[in-house]
């Protein structure tokens, strides 16, 4: 057998369009812990997934692409409620919804983009990158509820609200 046969395959994280893909998906996951499927360790699961691919990443804009990514996927699975409108007169407006999902999961990712591109610069050892990664990526959700949007909706500490040991 071939050194090339035994050798255990190597994981690479925070590279090319496969991180990216990761990212979508990890920020899906994190959405579930808002209403109505409330699962909050779905979100702490996918966002430590989210940490462990920017963690990986090479430098600011890959990061910055993959915190954009993982935004972009919490944010069309969190609101995904904000196209019900459209659908009051659906053959007139509901041409409209998918670009009101789209346009606003991508924007609102742009905060998670800046929030996990410099938690990467910053990155000295494994709990600096985690402090830097909770630290900032907060910053960004009140930022996001007050810059610009003022769109305080679908924060991450939401996940919360349902699970009952945080009512005490």
């Amino acid at each position: 057998m071939a050194d090339s046969e035994s050798a255990a395959p190597q994981v690479r994280t925070g590279a090319g369009a496969s991180a990216t893909a990761q990212a979508a998906l990890a920020g899906a996951a994190a959405a579930l812990g808002q209403a109505p499927v409330s699962v909050p360790f779905a979100a702490v699961l996918a966002l430590a997934w989210l940490f462990h691919l920017v963690s990986g990443s090479a430098d600011f804009r890959r990061a910055a692409t993959i915190g954009w990514a993982g935004g972009a996927g919490y944010f069309a699975i969190a609101l995904f409620w904000i196209v019900e409108p459209f659908f009051v007169d659906a053959a007139i407006h509901g041409w409209m919804a998918p670009f009101a999902l789209v346009g606003l999961s991508g924007g609102l990712g742009l905060f998670w983009a800046l929030a996990l591109g410099i938690a990467r610069m910053l990155v000295g050892g494994p709990l600096r990158a985690a402090l830097a990664f909770a630290v900032l990526l907060g910053g960004a959700e009140l930022a996001r509820s007050y810059l610009f949007t003022g769109f305080p909706w679908a924060l991450i500490g939401h996940v919360w609200i349902g699970w009952a040991p945080m009512h005490l």
